[in-house]
């Protein structure tokens, strides 16, 4: 008889699990404050709390909003504590000036300011204990997937030593297949000997998911025990599926133009460019209005700081979809002769080039906000691969595989490269990022690109990633 199934199968995805855990709590807290604000008049009963239903629910939606664009819900981002308070305490901000918004839209929703203000006291620390348990848990060993590799040669040993223990899954073996000897690098620990079929061993072990990573697949793979495994709900992916999901990320050295070809997201759908151009027209245009107060302040520092002579922006080539130029207006955040020699250079860390206001600038990525107008014309996209100078491109073409495929697509403003990497400013850099930027091609739908959005807001509120 099989073992009964770990737990943790009841959560496959444990941060949606986290994210209604949280908008519970954020209705127990309106319910909580509701009562507490008329306790007065005597603890409202049922029949007068049903009609907060609606407004209890929007209250929750935008906060676990706000939290997910804090970052609150990425897999590979382990916080301390305080810096979670600073993120839940953030997330409450963001959720006032969201519902004060709504409100206004649709004034039947209000809740009023009272309770408003006695829910976000309830609901912060309720956030931050099941933010900070939430992640001590996710730590423990026994709630993660567990992961068999099938195959243990040298397939199986340059995934290790790229994942090795991944930090989403808990591998719990390696099982070679045929005659192949077991490759060097490989925890001998956890090197399997396979029994008579491949899905006893499943059940023994109880495994979530068996990798395909063999050396040679031609009469190895025993195709009938992978189909009972999948009969009994265990997943059965490849190798370099498996790499990919785990670090949001294509590796350079295992993809295959195939797998650009085959995959699932929107690059080469019919509707999809016309959606995000519709998405990106809306959300530029309603953007440029809370953005036009913040870039009148930085043209006046930039005059205040370099006097009313110099210029405020300044003029760059970059290359766009399909190759073609084109160019981008950025606050100047350098000095007027930073590139005096003429030629064009990596920005640094620390970069002595850079004015006082230029750093503030480029920590809030203040400075890039011109660029809006460059999406509204239809030259950047808000999500895409960031777009790099001619020169650079022609090098870097050269010597990184499949470095052209990313100017398929509009370049963005923000993208899922930003998002993971710091900013980049050698060549090892660049392919770094390029892995990131086909990871966004081959998944691009405007689902993902509405969750690359949110996630910036991190990115622009704490200054993450800038030079």
């Amino acid at each position: 008889m099989m073992p009964l199934r770990p737990i943790k199968q009841a959560f496959h995805d444990r941060y949606m699990a986290l994210a209604l855990v949280q908008m519970g709590l954020s209705a127990l807290a309106v319910l909580a404050a509701t009562g507490l604000r008329f306790i007065h008049v005597g603890w409202p009963g049922v029949e007068s709390m049903a009609p907060l239903a609606p407004k209890v629910a929007m209250f929750s939606l935008v906060l676990v909003t706000a939290m997910y664009a804090l970052g609150m819900y990425q897999r590979f981002a382990p916080m301390r504590a305080e810096e979670m308070a600073v993120r839940v305490l953030a997330a409450c901000g963001l959720t006032w000036a969201g519902l004060a918004l709504l409100y206004y839209l649709v004034p039947g929703l209000y809740l009023g300011r009272g309770i408003m203000a006695l829910t976000l006291l309830f609901a912060a620390p309720a956030l931050l204990t099941t933010q900070i348990l939430f992640q001590r848990w996710g730590e423990a060993a026994p709630i993660k997937p567990r992961v068999l590799i099938l195959g243990a040669g040298r397939r199986a040993a340059d995934l290790f030593a790229r994942l090795g223990m991944p930090r989403g899954s808990q591998v719990v073996g390696f099982l070679p297949l045929g005659t192949d000897p077991i490759a060097e690098g490989l925890p001998a620990a956890i090197v399997r000997t396979a029994p008579h079929r491949l899905h006893e061993l499943a059940r023994r072990l109880c495994l979530d998911e068996i990798v395909v990573a063999p050396d040679e697949r031609r009469g190895q793979l025993p195709l009938e025990s992978l189909l009972e495994c999948r009969a009994l709900g265990i997943r059965v992916t490849d190798a370099v599926g498996f790499a990919e999901r785990e670090t949001g990320k294509v590796l350079l050295d295992l993809l295959q133009p195939a797998a650009l070809i085959f995959s699932a997201g929107g690059f080469g759908s019919s509707l999809y460019p016309y959606g995000k151009r519709i998405f990106d027209t809306v959300a530029a245009a309603l953007l440029l209005v809370p953005a036009a107060p913040a870039m009148l302040l930085a043209a006046l520092a930039i005059r205040m700081e370099d006097g009313f002579q110099s210029p405020v922006f300044y003029r760059q080539i970059r290359t766009g979809k399909g190759g073609r130029p084109f160019a981008i207006w950025k606050f100047r955040s350098m000095r007027v002769d930073a590139e005096q020699a003429g030629a064009p250079v990596w920005a640094q860390a620390a970069d002595p080039r850079v004015t006082r206001v230029g750093r503030i600038l480029r920590k809030y990525r203040i400075d890039e906000l011109p660029q809006l107008f460059n999406v509204l014309r239809g030259e950047m996209s808000l999500v895409g691969p960031r777009p790099e100078r001619p020169e650079f491109v022609a090098a870097l073409a050269r010597n990184i595989p499949f470095y052209d495929v990313r100017h398929r697509i509009a370049p963005g403003l923000t993208g899922w490269a930003q998002l993971n990497y710091r900013y980049g400013d050698t060549e090892a850099d660049a392919r770094e990022k390029l892995q990131y930027d086909l990871y966004y091609l081959k998944h691009q739908s405007l689902l993902f690109d509405l969750m690359i959005c949110l996630l910036t807001v991190e990115v622009v509120l704490f200054g993450k990633g800038a030079r």
